[in-house]
């Protein structure tokens, strides 16, 4: 009667969920970026605590231009095994080829663009203006560097 019972619980715990057992959800993050000039794509995709802080995002990526895309004017990017989160894109065009988005006394002086695209006159757009939800796979999000 016993050795039924404990049968019973093993075959019942092997049904139910246990905390800490489950795969986290995780999505495919993509698109294409446009862009008119040449120099490798710099794109990362943040949190909040990333977009305002000096930690760094571990969804950044540097897109090589090479003569296809030049000639095309667009190139693919793609983030795999995204958390759901809310997240914004950022992305800059690096022309001289410094590694860096060279900044003037006005903004930007590289081309620049992100997912929902803002620009505000005058500053940098806020992430809650340019943020949004992954709870799904977006492979369609279109990102004009300008």
């Amino acid at each position: 009667m016993i050795f039924r019972y404990i049968i019973f619980m093993m075959i019942s715990l092997a049904w139910c969920p246990v905390p800490g057992w489950a795969q986290a959800e995780e999505f495919s993050v993509g698109g294409e970026i446009t862009f008119q000039k040449t120099g490798d794509l710099y794109i990362g995709l943040v949190n909040e605590e990333e977009f305002g802080g000096p930690k760094e995002s571990p969804f950044r990526s540097v897109l090589k231009v090479g003569r296809e895309e030049i000639k095309k004017g667009r190139a693919p990017f793609l983030f795999l095994k995204v958390p759901r989160g809310t997240y914004a894109i950022r992305c800059f065009q690096d022309v001289n080829g410094n590694k860096k988005l060279d900044m003037g006394s006005f903004g930007p002086k590289e081309p620049w663009g992100t997912y929902r695209p803002k620009r505000p006159a005058f500053r940098g757009p806020k992430f809650e203006e340019i943020s949004f939800t992954v709870d799904r796979d977006m492979t369609d999000i279109q990102i004009e560097v300008r």
